[in-house]
Parts: C-alpha cells; structure tokens; sequence
C-alpha cells in the first residue's frame, strides 16, 4: 500500500524541512547541496568502491537574484534538506519532481530499506540539458509503500513488533535460533 502524505508526516518516516511540503501520495523533498561526479568507481560483487575524490562541490551562483546552481550534463550526487526512519514495515522510493523531469533532467534513486535512517536523505540526479536550479528547490519526491509482514512478526496498533525469539537492535530485528 502507497502510504499518504499525511501517515508517512504521522508515523514520522521523513524528518521534514522548512522547505519540504506534503504532496498527495509523499512529501517533496528540497535541494541542499549538489557534487558533481567526475571519475568512475567499481562495482564487485561482492563490494563497491568509490574514490570520495571523484566528488566536486557545484558552487552556487545568482541568477535573477536568486542563489542557484548552474548544471551542465552529467551526473551529479545530491543532498535534501530532508531525512528518513523507515520503519520494519516499509520501503521508500525517490522520484523526480515532473516539474524537473520536464527540463530533460531525473533523479535515480535506489530503494530505502526498512530499518535505513538518516538526518539527510541524498541520491543522483543525471542532467541531460543545461539545467538551473534554486537552493532549497523542491525536486523530488519519496514515496513510502508497506511490506508484508513476515511470519515472525506481529502488527500491534498500525506498528510492526517482533514476537518470542526475536530481538529489536536499531530497527533491525534479528531472529535467534533456539540452541
């Protein structure tokens, strides 16, 4: 089920700003900072690597008045101003804004698993056309949908709990096995 954006702000799933607004199905979330990726990384299977030195702070400049970035094609990772607590029993996903869409521009996001939390959420936004963008901007989207429940767990007033045998450290619930 796609929550509302009125139970993702209830069950505090986003740490909202003063610049994010609820939208009908998820909250929009806003521009903090953007780094330009200029180098690649490598992916193992069995690990990643990125060199944090391909990352190059975009500074901003006025336009109009205004304090902007000035973006020209390419992949950039970015920060919102907004954070997360998924719950045991959710994922969310972030989506670009369609006003940002429309400027030939997307955000690409992994999937936010549940028990992820932090005090500001961060993705990739891929720029295909020469894109100006305002701090603070609202740019994108989380959606938050429910997960089913798994057997060993119980669902107590809308909240996943863990039941006999399974132990709750940091939003991960780990199963012990009778020894």
């Amino acid at each position: 089920m796609l929550l509302t954006a009125e139970q993702i702000l209830a069950e505090r799933i986003v740490i909202p700003s003063e610049h994010s607004k609820p939208a009908q199905v998820g909250i929009d979330l806003s521009l903090a900072s953007v780094h330009q990726c200029r180098g690649g990384s490598i992916v193992y299977k069995d690990r990643t690597e990125i060199d944090p030195e391909i990352f190059e702070e975009v500074k901003t400049v006025q336009v109009d008045g205004r304090e902007c970035w000035m973006l020209d094609p390419g992949t950039y990772a970015i920060t919102f101003n907004e954070g997360c607590k998924i719950p045991a029993y959710a994922a969310g996903f972030i989506l670009h804004r369609s006003s940002l869409y429309r400027t030939g521009s997307s955000i690409v996001s992994p999937v936010w698993d549940p028990g992820f939390a932090t005090d500001q959420m961060g993705t990739v936004l891929v720029v295909n056309v020469r894109l100006i963008v305002e701090k603070n901007a609202r740019v994108a989207q989380m959606l938050v949908h429910t997960t089913t429940v798994m057997p060993n767990f119980m669902t107590v007033n809308g909240r996943v709990e863990p039941i006999h045998g399974i132990k709750q450290s940091k939003s991960i619930f780990i199963i012990f096995e009778k020894g």
